[in-house]
């Protein structure tokens, strides 16, 4: 019985037992099999017997290694079937039952039959037991019940597989391991090494006994186990099952020469005392910190920071790990914060094929194909999704319209306004609108449709050659060496080509099992993930806990201590209950999985064991974190697991624990081209403070940064407003502009005089109506065609107001100009306000008398400042206005205003000289004196003069006191502001 069994703790030196036995078989002429848990441990490992020379005749491979090798042993001629093609036979099974094919379902269908197969459950066998159980236990039902269906279901499975000719993967290794137990001589004595496994399945115990048991081979498998303590007691059914099984049985001692010197006694009495009862507290020094963060940023930023203060002191990223679990963890906030800090980082996790841009576009290609019914339409964002593919321009076939230079993404935003603002939401009538620009027509969408009437195997061929276009076309007359975000596109086509590959192998055979539609595609499509790496050698490792098994690390970093994350809370199986399992392998014998591996108890055994695995990797440092709230603010409790923690250590360990508020900013970077520091951020690439420092500003732009700067460079720099049609009050406020000009500019051409009066007023009348329609299709006020007719009413009811209101009035002065524009390309120069400042804009009317005084007038949809708060509120338009007025046409400026086009009172608000001797319909607090205000004027430039030197200088500032109306953050996700 040449099978070694090697136990101890986790320091107690298994790894240098197994690599030693690694030596003596290569010294003896063998080639060894190295089989550890993870891909990462496989590398691990490979450069550890390199460093040693003993790599030469070893191999480091994962368990799925080590059974494409008995495989290709045994001669298991048998194709596998693939997942994605299991998926469907598992999908057709249980519609077959009459059971929607949830992927919940459809998983858990795919565990159990896994489980059946690796036991050698056939499905006679399966019916037997459960009918016998059945009429024990009196099941009501005259034709089945779950159990039975549960049966046929199994049945059906293993009856469709065997018409495929195919088999799954378990039933391929467990023939692959039959085939050994027959034929001993296939394997030959190739020695079989396991290391880094805390358990094992299974299959995995049925692999070891047939190796060293049944063929022979020398087997050695190192286990971490104690008896006796409590954190092994999740452990300990693959010790006690391979005990008997072992020729030879090693028990390793506790080894604490493993730590370094000065973090020696806390690390190896948290490893040798951790969950046992009446263990004595010792002080932790600086090997065991604990971090809470407000919220998880702020726990993530904690942990970002304690890393980069790590390397800054020395430390070896690859020598430092964090462990993060997806359920207590956000691995995209992760991702974030650690570049953000400047950390690098590998990651591996999986991400849906959705989330990458070429599995955006041939989703939303799939969903655009026409259906049978215009019902069943796709969505706009579908063909949208496809036209904004990377390269979709480039793969177009060349004609005249496509010579402009908004091509591809342009053109599909250009697509996407348009739609909204036609109200289209279906991706037909999108298509037939592109079509009609003459861009070029979407004609792969009509061979998808051929494809699709062809039948699935036509389908799935069409598709695939779909998806290497997506896929080629950025590249196409191009070699680039890919980089990060490419190679994610590269890991989604050969996940869409595999896929589409064994689905089309499917349908040869069985084409009922295939998506029929491309509706139907996209929807197996959808649920593809992707395995994904990020790129960094010699980068922090971010792992799940499972995965840090087989080696040590110099500090370790275990994030998302949350309870109902670590500890995950217990869950049951989905089909058959942990009590119905019970009673049926009492009844009839057969066992479905372990016995009580559901229960909580077994299942909290399981997590205090990861808990113990984990903290006794690192060999100097070790932190534990969680958050006291989410991000929202909501309160969350930490893992009871760090006050088990905290049991071993004096209380200095929990009180002197680093803490960090929700939302704090001081300390956290402030992201690519922003630097942070003293609670502001400021922009810091030379090439875009060169830009600022030549920007020719307009006034709305100079109140958006004097209002808040974080705002100003969301909305005016970044540009960050999504695709959609301008904001109602935006275009109404467009169309009355357009409309008071033309009607003011006609009144002057039909009356000799743009001013209004009672005499003129139903010419005026007149005009606005005239000039209301000739503009509305410049200016549409609403996407919805019912609250146009309205919307238009409505406008035309307050400007005729405004004009009766004026006429009233009858204003001294003649409108001489309109849409005054300056600082544009034929029109007047930019006005020059000192200190680098230029400013360029559009004066909505300037009313002049026949001194030669001028007055400014710009039109507001409803509030309008009074000039005593014009620079309290930041409101500086209509006093730069008059200064332009000044300088650039000479005249003597008498006052500004803010002219309300709606509301109850119409009386324009802003500033008025009193010596200057006009009567305007104005409120009497506007009427100044000459010195107050040329103050006024003053003060406004030079408001102006220091936002411009603000934005010079690149000084990036929260307001919120001021960003949104009546105070408020208007990006807080961006600007993570207090107010």
């Amino acid at each position: 019985m040449p099978i070694a069994l090697i136990t101890g703790p986790a320091n107690a030196g298994k790894a240098r037992a197994v690599l030693d036995a690694v030596g003596r078989h290569v010294a003896h002429g063998q080639e060894p099999l190295l089989i550890v848990p993870t891909r990462a441990d496989a590398e691990h490992y490979q450069r550890e017997l390199a460093g040693e020379a003993a790599s030469l005749g070893v191999r480091v491979e994962r368990f799925a290694g080590l059974v494409e090798e008995i495989v290709r042993r045994a001669g298991a001629g048998e194709p596998p079937l693939g997942t994605h093609a299991r998926e469907r036979v598992l999908a057709a099974v249980a519609d077959g039952a009459g059971h929607p094919s949830s992927p919940g379902l459809v998983a858990a269908l795919g565990e159990l039959f896994a489980q059946l197969g690796v036991r050698r459950v056939s499905s006679a066998r399966l019916e037997q037991a459960l009918g016998a159980w059945r009429a024990a236990e009196r099941l009501e039902g005259v034709d089945g019940g779950p159990a039975l269906e549960l049966g046929r279901m199994y049945r059906e499975y293993c009856a469709t597989l065997a018409r495929l000719g195919r088999v799954d993967a378990e039933r391929r290794a467990v023939r692959a391991l039959d085939a050994l137990r027959e034929r001993p001589a296939l394997w030959g004595r190739t020695p079989v090494l396991w290391y880094g496994f805390d358990d094992l399945t299974r299959l995995q115990l049925d692999a070891i006994e047939t190796l060293g048991r049944v063929v022979g081979a020398p087997v050695t498998v190192s286990l971490v186990y104690e008896p006796g303590r409590v954190a092994f007691a999740g452990r300990a059914a693959s010790v006690h099952e391979l005990a008997p099984l072992a020729s030879e049985h090693v028990e390793l001692p506790a080894r604490a020469e493993h730590y370094a010197a000065g973090s020696r006694e806390p690390l190896a009495h948290l490893e040798r005392s951790l969950f046992e009862p009446d263990a004595k507290r010792v002080e932790p020094g600086a090997a065991v910190r604990l971090l809470e963060g407000g919220g998880e940023r702020a726990e993530l930023e904690l942990v970002a920071a304690e890393i980069a203060a790590l390397l800054d002191a020395g430390a070896d990223a690859g020598e430092i790990a964090l462990l993060a679990r997806p359920g207590g963890t956000d691995l995209d906030l992760l991702e974030e914060v650690l570049a953000a800090y400047g950390i690098p980082f590998a990651l591996r996790r999986r991400r849906p094929f959705a989330s990458t841009a070429l599995g955006r576009a041939l989703l939303g290609l799939l969903r655009s194909v026409p259906r049978e019914s215009a019902e069943e339409d796709g969505d706009l964002g579908d063909l949208l999704a496809w036209l904004r593919a990377p390269g979709r321009a480039s793969a177009a076939p060349r004609r005249s319209s496509e010579d402009d230079p908004e091509l591809g993404a342009s053109l599909a935003d250009r697509l996407e306004l348009a739609a909204r603002r036609e109200g289209l939401a279906g991706a037909a009538a999108a298509r037939s609108l592109w079509e009609r620009q003459g861009w070029w027509p979407l004609e792969t969408l009509d061979r998808l449709a051929d494809a699709q009437r062809r039948g699935p195997g036509a389908l799935c061929e069409q598709v695939a050659r779909e998806l290497r276009r997506l896929f080629s076309a950025p590249w196409r007359a191009r070699a680039p060496v890919l980089g990060a975000e490419e190679r994610r596109e590269a890991a989604a086509l050969a996940a869409g080509a595999r896929a589409l590959g064994e689905l089309r192998e499917l349908a040869r055979a069985a084409p009922a099992l295939v998506p029929a539609t491309a509706l139907e595609l996209a929807g197996t499509l959808e649920r593809l993930e992707l395995a994904e790496e990020s790129e960094a050698s010699g980068a922090v490792a971010v792992l799940d806990p499972l995965a840090l098994r087989a080696r040590r690390v110099r500090a370790l970093f275990v994030c998302g201590l949350q309870e109902g994350a670590f500890p995950a809370p217990a869950r049951g199986p989905i089909l058959l209950g942990e009590d119905e399992r019970r009673r049926l392998a009492e009844t009839t014998g057969l066992r479905l999985g372990e016995p009580d591996e559901h229960s909580p108890a077994a299942q909290l055994a399981a997590e205090r064991y990861l808990l113990y695995a984990a903290v006794s990797r690192p060999w100097e440092r070790l932190f534990l974190s969680w958050h006291a709230a989410t991000d929202e603010g909501e309160p969350v409790s930490r893992s009871l697991f760090v006050d088990d923690v905290c049991d071993l250590f004096a209380p200095r360990l929990y009180d002197a624990r680093a803490r960090r508020p929700l939302g704090a900013l001081d300390g956290a970077p402030a992201g690519p081209g922003l630097a942070a520091g003293g609670g502001r951020r400021g922009l810091r690439q030379e090439r875009v403070l060169a830009g600022l420092r030549e920007h020719v500003w307009s006034p709305s732009s100079l109140e958006r940064w004097i209002g808040c700067p974080m705002a100003w460079f969301v909305e005016r720099m970044l540009r960050a407003g999504e695709p959609e049609p301008d904001p109602e009050p935006l275009v109404r406020g467009g169309l009355a502009h357009a409309a008071l000009r033309d009607t003011l500019a006609g009144l002057r051409e039909r009356a000799g005089s743009a001013r209004l009066t009672t005499a003129s007023l139903a010419l005026a009348r007149e005009l606005l109506e005239r000039a209301l329609a000739e503009h509305e299709a410049e200016h549409p006020l609403s996407v919805a065609p019912e609250r146009r007719l309205v919307a238009r009413r409505r406008l035309r009811a307050d400007l005729d107001r405004y004009l009766e209101r004026a006429a009233e009035a009858g204003s001294p002065l003649e409108p001489r100009e309109l849409e005054l524009g300056f600082g544009f390309e034929g029109e007047l120069a930019a006005l020059e306000l000192g200190d680098g400042l230029r400013l360029r804009g559009r004066i909505d009317r300037v009313d002049v008398d026949a001194s030669g005084t001028a007055v400014v007038y710009d039109y507001k949809g409803g509030r309008a400042p009074a000039g005593a708060r014009w620079i309290a509120d930041g409101s500086v338009q209509v006093a730069l206005y008059m200064r332009a007025v000044e300088q650039l046409l000479g005249l003597e400026v008498a006052g500004g205003f803010y002219q309300p086009l709606t509301g109850e009172d119409l009386r324009a608000r802003g500033a008025l000289d009193r010596d200057a001797g006009l009567e305007l319909d104005c409120v009497r607090q506007d009427l100044l004196e000459h010195e107050q205000l040329r103050e006024l004027l003053e003060q406004a430039t030079a408001l102006a003069r220091r936002a411009a030197a603000e934005a010079a200088r690149g000084e990036l500032e929260s307001r919120p006191q001021t960003c949104a109306f009546r105070g408020g953050c208007m990006f807080p996700s961006i600007c993570r502001c207090e107010r």
